[in-house]
Formats: structure tokens, C-alpha cells, sequence
């Protein structure tokens, strides 16, 4: 497991490093530390290492904790955050971005080994992952939580389930040899791959996702597709 801990307060890093060991010694996990000052360096790491926990301070010089976690979000970064701080002003923001939880300084060691086993449940379930390349580098996505993905002139949209679309530099091709049958995918026209768990109805010539998207299906494509479908959910 890779936890980064981003303060600009070496002495807060120092602090809180041995009680992230003590907690994964506790529950016997192999866990890697990163130590970040500022932000920047954070995000410059985390396009490399794919974190899978940060720890992120909220007031720092040059970018603040939220801005941060901004920039993370917009990069379509969908890693756990949890805000330690000694501001409780920044609540609101941290739920904007969908932060894991939001902690105050100084550190409550009991309440953090709260908020890690919590992290813990969703980091053992088993997840696919697809990792892609973006305009600003890479991004990786939660195959489950993909609606479908749309060929779009050099580049292919994928249309989450959240309402979210990422735009990804990927040949469409190369997401047909991800997002396959066996992972529950169907081409269903040359341009479109769909969601068969998302699928709430289809006609021969389009899908309505459960999230009201509209797909075309091809005439070629159909009987492919309605195969496919019926055998995805009878199997």
C-alpha cells in the first residue's frame, strides 16, 4: 500500500508517519511512504506512483490542500483523500471534492485508525483498472464505473456513469481489447461501446443506459449485441 503525506510542516510529517506504521503493523499491510512539503511535488509523483491513500494538509503557501485536491480531480484522479488541518473552515470544500474525511490537527490517533480502516474496506475490494493516456498525461479508470466510451475524431470520450466525460488519447481500438465482454462490454456500433450492467432497454436501432444516455446500434452490430447481452445476463 502507497500512502503520500503532503504538508508544508516537516515536524506534522514526522508526526504522523509512525502512527500510519503503527496502523499497518497493527493489520499487518506492507506500506510505503511518501513525503511531500508542497503540493506540486505531490501531483508530479502521483502521476508516477499512483498513490493509493493521501494525507494532505489544507493551508500551505503557493497551493493550498483544496487546490490540490482540485487538480487531482480534474486530472480524473479518483485516489482517497483525507484533509488533516487546523482550520475547520474548509469543510464545504472538502466535500466538494469528495474527500474520504476531514481531520483536525493535532492528530486524534484513534480517529485516523477510524478513517483508515474505513479507506481499508473499499482498498481489499477487488476493482479493474484502466489506465489511459489524457491532454495532461495519464489517468486511471474504474472499468465498473465506465457508462460507455464514444470514438470522437482522434481521441475517445468516456462517458462515466457519474456524468463525467474524459477525454482519453487512446485508439478505439486498443479500449475494444479492454472493455470486452468478459469485463461486461459490448461494441455495439463502430463508434460506441456500452455498459451491458448499465443497459436499461435497447431496439434495434439504439441503448438507454440506466443513466439516460442514448447509444445507436448498428445494423451490423445488432445481432452481435443482443447476443452478447442475453448471454452477460443469464450467465
Amino acid at each position: 500500500m502507497k500512502i503520500a503525506i503532503c504538508d508544508d510542516e516537516i515536524r506534522f510529517i514526522d508526526a504522523i508517519c509512525p502512527l500510519l506504521e503503527q496502523w499497518a503493523g497493527e493489520r499487518g499491510i506492507r506500506l510505503t511512504l511518501y513525503r511531500f512539503t508542497n503540493g506540486d511535488d505531490l501531483l508530479e509523483a502521483h502521476q508516477n506512483e499512483w498513490m493509493d491513500l493521501i494525507i494532505l494538509d489544507v493551508i500551505m503557501p503557493l497551493s493550498s490542500g483544496i487546490d490540490v485536491a482540485r487538480e487531482l480531480r480534474n486530472m480524473h484522479q479518483s485516489v482517497p483523500i483525507v484533509f488533516l488541518t487546523s482550520s475547520r473552515g474548509f469543510a464545504v470544500e472538502s466535500y466538494e471534492v469528495k474527500a474520504l474525511n476531514y481531520l483536525i490537527k493535532p492528530v486524534d490517533p484513534a480517529k485516523l485508525f477510524l478513517t483508515l480502516d474505513d479507506f481499508l474496506k473499499t482498498f481489499n475490494l477487488p476493482k479493474n483498472f484502466f489506465t489511459a493516456k489524457t491532454v495532461d498525461g495519464f489517468c486511471r479508470i474504474e472499468i465498473a464505473d465506465v457508462d460507455y466510451l464514444e470514438a470522437q475524431n482522434k481521441q475517445v470520450l468516456v462517458h462515466m456513469g457519474s456524468g463525467r466525460v474524459i477525454a482519453i488519447r487512446e485508439l478505439f481500438s486498443k479500449c475494444a481489447e479492454v472493455f470486452t465482454p468478459e469485463n461486461g462490454f459490448c461494441c455495439c456500433h463502430r463508434s460506441y461501446i456500452v455498459n451491458l450492467s448499465n443497459v436499461e432497454r435497447f431496439t434495434k436501432t439504439e441503448v438507454t443506459t440506466i443513466h439516460h444516455a442514448v447509444i445507436p446500434i448498428s445494423r451490423n452490430n445488432y445481432a452481435v449485441f443482443k447476443g452478447t447481452y442475453f448471454n452477460y445476463m443469464f450467465e
